[in-house]
C-alpha cells in the first residue's frame, strides 16, 4: 500500500467500517474481463471474515462461481464535504478482501445462520418463506482469511472514534 499509515488491519476497526456499508462488490473471474456485481450482505468476523449473500437460483454469476470460486470483495463509504475555507474535500473508508465463494446447502444449519446474519444487517426478521424447499434463492458465503482483509481510509484511523465521518473540519 502506497500510504501505509492509512492501512487498517484491526478487526474492530474493520467491523466498524463494514457496519457503515450497505453493499459489497464481488469481483468474479470471467473470460476477457472481470465480472463485478453489487450485492446486499450480512457478515461475521471471527478468525476469518465471512460474508453472506443471496442470489437467484440460475444466472451467469452462478456459472462463474462454479468455474472459479476465488473472488475479490470491496466495499466503501465516501463523502465530499466543504472544509472551513469552503473547498470541497473528500473522505473515505474502504475494505478489500480476497476469498472463496460457495453455495450454502439449504439442509445445513449454516443456511439459517446465513439468513440471520443477512437479515440483521438490515434490521429485518428472517421471513419463514426462505426455508421452504422451493424458495427460488440461493444463499452463498464468502470466506476471506483475516490476512486477506485490508481496510484503508483517507486519513489515518487508529481507534473506533475515528471511524465515523467528522461533521466538519
Amino acid at each position: 500500500m502506497y500510504h501505509a499509515n492509512r492501512e487498517i488491519r484491526d478487526m474492530e476497526l474493520l467491523k466498524a467500517i463494514l457496519d457503515m456499508c450497505d453493499v459489497i462488490n464481488i469481483g468474479l473471474f470471467d473470460e476477457e474481463y472481470p465480472y463485478v456485481l453489487p450485492v446486499n450482505f450480512g457478515y461475521e468476523f471471527k478468525d476469518d471474515l465471512i460474508f453472506y449473500t443471496h442470489h437467484a437460483i440460475e444466472g451467469y454469476k452462478n456459472d462463474l462461481i462454479r468455474k472459479n470460486p476465488k473472488v475479490c470483495v470491496t466495499t466503501h463509504r465516501f463523502v465530499d464535504k466543504p472544509n472551513k475555507a469552503g473547498k470541497l474535500v473528500h473522505d473515505f473508508r474502504s475494505i478489500m478482501a480476497f476469498g472463496e465463494i460457495t453455495f450454502i446447502s439449504r439442509e445445513s444449519g449454516e443456511y439459517r445462520t446465513a439468513w440471520e446474519k443477512f437479515a440483521s444487517a438490515y434490521g429485518r426478521e428472517v421471513p419463514d418463506i426462505v426455508f421452504k424447499p422451493d424458495y427460488p434463492v440461493l444463499m452463498c458465503k464468502i470466506v476471506c482469511p483475516r490476512a486477506q482483509v485490508i481496510g484503508k481510509a483517507q486519513y489515518p484511523i487508529k481507534k473506533l472514534e475515528d471511524i465515523p465521518f467528522p461533521e466538519s473540519d
